[in-house]
């Protein structure tokens, strides 16, 4: 307590110091400014909130401030102190621009600027006749500027017309879809309103083949009512109006060129001479490529009208190939044409084959951390048409500090081969009008994982998947065959003994393979300079549904495919995040996961490596993960180290964080989750396990504080948490701020958490 206390008096006679140093050292006449203070008369008409149009206006208010501590300017304090460097260079020079700043003073002021520059803010907005005055003060012997704004009343957009002539760009202007307009009958005036419906135009003509016309060919004529405050827009085109700018232009050649030597056109007598595959002249010296796929990249055609939309797609289309380097898309006017163009793709590839190694350490949801090194083989176009096939070879070690799981130490070997092609191959005919191209993923891999005490595992895994997606933001995931099978052997002395003690770990034993088909929807919501984003991850698995129709079965781990038993069971689950702004670097996020099956038929619950999970760093913080759940009970130590996941056959989990900037590169949170996992039955756990309804009562909570430091390439993440309420308690006894005593260390041991990891957690 006496530490505190002279660190509190230290700062306070700093900050005493900062303002006497700082004051006597100001050049004569001058006074250190202190910051803007903006006040609002609004008339009775004006409905916007005076906080709303204060933060507007003082948004706009200049200069900044010097940085402040406890009122004072410390780093001017240090400008000062350190003194005039006699050259631009040197260590004083570098202390004093690092760690001082220089005075922001009275001279560096102009009020009547400032409020010139409000009034027109608040005229842009609709707000006419507005005045704001501004001058200095002296608070405190503090200087300060007040600005003192006198709103009137908004005036409303009123009729809306156009002034043309009889030109074809004119009739096409009036042909355009109203339906999503920016300006509307009505509704207050804006300037930003008049910039949106002026750029949404211009989109819309770019659509009808006007490549070169531009936002500033619009002009607007606002003449004001002032006995009703409206404000009636007349739209024109600017005159005298560029010929290029008035014409709808269609597409002549299509030309790619990949290698190419230089950003110059072709002439076109050598684009005759040039290969062509369905209206598209192809230069590719070194045959890399069928041309197939520049043909379903590329949407123009020779006659066809131009239009941005199309534009963006064949660029997306061809990005999304993976396969160049760089791409740059050229219009260029055809001589002796009035309303034709070339366009030509200039294209370079990237170098088709990699290899490359990975060293690094690793956390995994089941509390074991350890080391992996990997050698992946890459070719990006194996088969001339974007096709990548990737290759990966990865051996690992897995360690735990867990008590219970010390001596059941991992190793594991794997090797993935995974075959991309940007098409469907499916039994029918795709649509060809994608953003992105559509995919087609052949995984194929194999694990071999040892745990040290107990038995090895052998993981086969077989995937035939397609992706695809209309837009940018929605993508959706179809796998009509997902094969899994999974042969657990060599099992220990540890691992018979265990068994004889508790009989439900024999579960592990069976090899098993679960034959299944799935359906994922994803939909990122993200618009720019909105507040809210979203993000949705839905999906649906069944297994062994053909199998049980076609073999039937008798009960749990009753019928076999050879020597396996075939798992049956539906599955979904959906993942929705919600992300507010609520201030300049300020972030609400949040995060609800909801996760249901049925295991039925040969499946008394859903496999372990289907099981939903709990806790850990990107789940319950304050959990450890394998030592959370299912629902009242927990799984015994015998089960802990012994079972391959701790999980369940439902899952329900919410998650909120608050992130905000700290300084620098670093950046603060504060999280609550809440959670737990359930079971279909008891097989595997006991009765407080299975799903009931007073699960509501069995959720698990936790709250902490985070910090993290952003690298430009990654984030790196430290969460400290605390469990608030402990499900496998008795009731009444599950809430822990009763027990809370953060001077004991062993309590500190058993209920603070620290989670380092990359990236956040949701």
């Amino acid at each position: 307590m006496r530490r505190r206390l002279q660190n509190i008096i230290f700062i306070i006679l700093l900050a005493g110091c900062c303002s006497c140093g700082v004051n006597r050292r100001l050049p004569a006449g001058e006074k250190l400014y202190y910051g803007a203070k903006v006040e609002v008369e609004k008339a009775p008409e004006v409905k916007t909130k005076t906080s709303v149009l204060k933060n507007k206006l003082a948004d706009i208010t200049a200069p900044k401030t010097n940085k402040m501590l406890l009122g004072q300017p410390y780093k001017v304090w240090l400008w000062y102190a350190i003194g005039q460097p006699k050259k631009e260079k040197g260590i004083k020079y570098w202390l004093r621009n690092k760690f001082g700043e220089a005075p922001v003073t009275s001279r560096s002021l102009s009020p009547a600027s400032i409020a010139e520059n409000m009034e027109t803010l608040l005229e842009n907005e609709g707000y006419f006749n507005s005045k704001v005055v501004g001058d200095t003060i002296t608070v405190k012997k503090k200087l300060k500027v007040l600005y003192q704004a006198k709103v009137e009343r908004p005036y409303m957009i009123g009729p809306i017309r156009w002034r043309l002539d009889s030109s074809q760009l004119a009739s096409d202007l009036l042909q355009l879809p109203k339906e999503e307009a920016r300006l509307k009958t009505g509704e207050q005036y804006s300037v930003g309103k008049i910039k949106a419906e002026k750029e949404r135009l211009t989109l819309l003509l770019k659509e009808k083949g006007y490549y070169y016309f531009e936002n500033d060919l619009l002009l607007t004529y606002i003449d004001t009512n002032h006995h009703n405050y409206t404000a009636a827009i007349y739209w024109a085109i600017n005159q005298p109006i560029p010929a290029a700018a008035k014409t709808p232009y269609r597409i002549n050649h299509v030309v790619v060129l990949t290698p190419f030597t230089s950003l110059q056109p072709l002439p076109d007598s050598q684009v005759k001479m040039l290969p062509q595959y369905k209206g598209i002249h192809i230069y590719d010296s070194a045959r890399k490529f069928k041309p197939d796929i520049f043909s379903r990249a590329i949407t123009f055609r020779k006659g066809s009208l131009y239009s941005l939309p199309e534009q963006n797609k064949s660029q997306v289309r061809l990005n999304s190939l993976g396969t160049f380097r760089f791409i740059k898309t050229q219009f260029t006017q055809v001589a002796d044409s009035k309303d034709l163009m070339d366009v030509t793709y200039y294209m370079a590839p990237l170098k088709k084959k990699k290899l490359q190694t990975e060293l690094g350490g690793f956390t995994r949801s089941n509390s074991y951390s350890g080391g992996q090194l990997s050698l992946q083989w890459a070719d990006k176009n194996i088969f001339r048409g974007a096709e990548a096939l990737v290759i990966k070879a990865t051996g690992s070690f897995e360690l735990t500090p867990n008590d219970s799981l010390s001596a059941n130490n991992n190793w594991r070997l794997g090797i993935e081969a995974s075959l991309n092609i940007p098409k469907l191959i499916a039994p029918f005919r795709a649509s060809n009008d994608f953003t992105k191209f559509p995919r087609t993923f052949f995984p194929l891999s194999y694990d071999w994982v040892r745990h040290q005490d107990l038995y090895t595992e052998h993981f086969f895994n077989f995937r035939y998947e397609w992706r695809w997606g209309h837009t940018a933001a929605k993508e959706y995931r179809l796998t009509p065959l997902n094969l899994t099978v999974t042969n657990t052997a060599n099992f220990t002395n540890t691992f018979t003994t265990r068994m004889s003690n508790e009989s439900n770990l024999g579960f592990v034993l069976p090899t098993i393979i679960i034959p299944s088909l799935g359906m994922q929807y994803i939909v990122t919501n993200n618009p720019p300079h909105k507040m809210n984003a979203s993000y949705l991850h839905a999906g649906v698995e069944f297994a062994g549904t053909i199998l049980g129709f076609i073999k039937g079965n008798n009960g749990p781990f009753s019928t076999k495919i050879g020597d396996s038993y075939f798992m049956q069971y539906l599955k979904a689950a959906f993942d929705y995040r919600f992300y507010r702004k609520l201030g300049p670097n300020v972030n609400w996020a949040n995060r609800l996961i909801i996760g249901a099956s049925y295991p039925y038929g040969n499946s008394p619950f859903l496999p372990f490596s289907r099981q939903y999970i709990i806790g850990g760093a990107n789940s319950l913080r304050g959990f450890i993960p394998r030592h959370l759940g299912p629902g009242s009970t927990q799984a015994t130590e015998l089960q802990q180290s012994t079972f391959p996941e701790i999980g369940g056959d439902y899952k329900l989990e919410m998650n909120t964080e608050l992130r905000y900037p700290l300084g620098g590169r670093f950046k603060g949170a504060v999280f609550i989750d809440a959670g737990n996992i359930w079971m279909k039955d008891t097989v595997l756990y006991k009765a407080e396990g299975k799903l009931s309804k007073d699960f509501i009562k069995q959720l698990a909570i936790d709250a902490g504080l985070g910090v993290r430091l952003d690298v430009s390439i990654l984030i790196l993440r430290l969460d400290l948490a605390m469990p608030f309420h402990k499900p496998w308690q008795p009731e009444g006894q599950r809430w822990i701020f009763k027990d809370m005593d953060l001077g004991n260390p062993d309590w500190r041991d058993e209920n603070l958490v620290f989670n380092f990891a990359i990236g956040y957690p949701f």
